[in-house]
């Protein structure tokens, strides 16, 4: 079995598919099969060397890309070998991590996830409780400014300390009621899944250790399209056991305007520098 599944894979690929152990980093173009090397990796773990799926956890880009991966490991496999693997997008697995833990930070597990029309709205309403022209202020860009000190995990006060202009000052004043609404609506928004994540790992070291055993390997696809507070994730939960399997393409970035950090493949090599890479 382990020579058919390795059969589609270039000799540097294999030798990355077979190392259970350690960072490993797999570069390749688009279109070169890095999804398909992922995949292969994780039906060489749980077919040939005996891991037990409930110990893996695989983070794609997109839920289709999650689909796809477990119809291809129930091709490789056989039918509901994989069943116990945990496969998904970083914000859907951060909801599942927030709605058992969240406790922690203070917050009700019963938490509303705002979509994007729902934040618009409120944003809309944080402008007025500022008294902000919307037409000087436009509710989406201010929105946008958000986001993005989110990805680069950077809170209200930090976002006020790092200003340097008036624009900056309104977006910090419209960070902070932001913020208050939504806890007071007991809702988080799609960035905030990944933020109270990472704080809730950083904050509380004993959650972070029950997920550290339970995910004895992890992987990633499309590394490169990482932003930073999902680069400080995948860097927490791989922390213990450093068994960590990027793939990624430092050519290529599709989700540069959600703050994806090219960098972030470097950084890989820097924080891992006896890493395998192929």
């Amino acid at each position: 079995m382990a020579g058919d599944l390795l059969d589609s894979l270039n000799a540097a690929q294999q030798q990355a598919v077979q190392k259970l152990d350690g960072p490993v980093l797999v570069l390749a173009g688009p279109g070169s099969g890095k999804t398909r090397v992922l995949t292969h990796r994780i039906a060489y773990m749980i077919g040939p060397a005996g891991v037990d799926p409930f110990h893996i956890l695989a983070v794609t880009f997109t839920n289709k890309a999650a689909r796809e991966m477990k119809e291809r490991l129930d091709n490789l496999l056989g039918a509901g070998r994989a069943a116990a693997l945990t496969v998904g997008t970083f914000h859907s697995l951060c909801a599942r991590f927030l709605r058992r833990d969240i406790v922690h930070l203070g917050r009700e597990r019963d938490f509303a996830i705002y979509d994007s029309d729902d934040q618009q709205r409120l944003m809309k309403r944080v402008l007025k409780d500022e008294n902000l022209d919307e037409k000087k202020y436009p509710p989406r860009a201010i929105h946008a400014a958000i986001s993005r000190a989110k990805n680069e995990f950077i809170d209200p006060d930090e976002y006020g300390r790092l200003g340097r202009t008036y624009y900056d000052e309104v977006v910090t004043r419209c960070y902070k009621r932001y913020q208050q609404l939504l806890r007071d609506s007991n809702a988080l928004d799609f960035d905030d899944l990944l933020v109270e994540t990472v704080r809730l790992f950083e904050q509380h070291p004993q959650v972070l250790e029950r997920y550290q055993d339970r995910y004895l390997y992890m992987l990633a696809d499309e590394y490169q399209d990482t932003n930073r507070v999902q680069y400080l994730l995948l860097k927490l939960l791989a922390s213990k056991r450093r068994n960590l399997f990027v793939v990624g393409d430092e050519d290529q970035s599709v989700y540069a305007f959600r703050g994806a950090d090219i960098r972030n493949i470097r950084y890989f090599e820097n924080d891992y520098p006896d890493a395998q890479v192929a």
